[in-house]
């Protein structure tokens, strides 16, 4: 064998080693890319199952309220508070590009809506206009407004967390 044929034989060795380490590195990129989208989708799916079950509770709790606001029994509370309402896997779903690939245009922009809707200051005015009411600085009509505003919100984002945990799935 020649000089020359074995830098060939050599070139040719090391560009198939390369080619085969490329390969490879393609490989476990795709399986740990498909592993993180799998784990990512069951939280999504267990946060938006969580919220239901916190919107439920929420609902209900607005529903007693304004029960008791249309009996006059001013010894009424109303504690709702959004920060529980879980963000962080849908957030994470949102910048890994998952999006589009799972919902339509319109099911996006639903969700942009739900994440915003449910707010600090919704739930503040509430419960101040249950307080207020309490106290005769408002009338009935406005605190049964107010709650049922806040309770229609209650419902959509429930049942859009329902729909979309039927969308997305593995």
């Amino acid at each position: 064998m020649t000089f020359a044929q074995q830098i060939i034989a050599t070139l040719i060795g090391s560009f198939g080693g390369f080619l085969g380490a490329l390969g490879m590195l393609w490989i476990k990129s795709s399986f740990d890319d498909s592993r993180k989208r799998k784990s990512l989708i069951k939280n999504l799916r267990y946060e938006l199952t969580y919220n239901v079950n916190l919107l439920s509770k929420y609902y209900d709790q607005i529903t007693k309220c304004i029960e008791a606001v249309g009996a006059e029994s001013k010894e009424v509370y109303l504690s709702i508070d959004y920060t529980f309402v879980a963000r962080h896997f849908s957030i994470q779903f949102y910048r890994e590009g998952l999006v589009s690939k799972y919902l339509h245009v319109e099911d996006v922009k639903r969700w942009n809506d739900f994440l915003s809707t449910l707010s600090e200051g919704g739930e503040t005015y509430a419960t101040e206009t249950v307080e207020k009411w309490r106290k005769n600085e408002v009338d009935k009509e406005q605190a049964f407004r107010v709650l049922k505003h806040e309770r229609d919100q209650i419902q959509y984002a429930k049942e859009l967390c329902a729909y979309l945990g039927q969308k997305i799935v593995l």
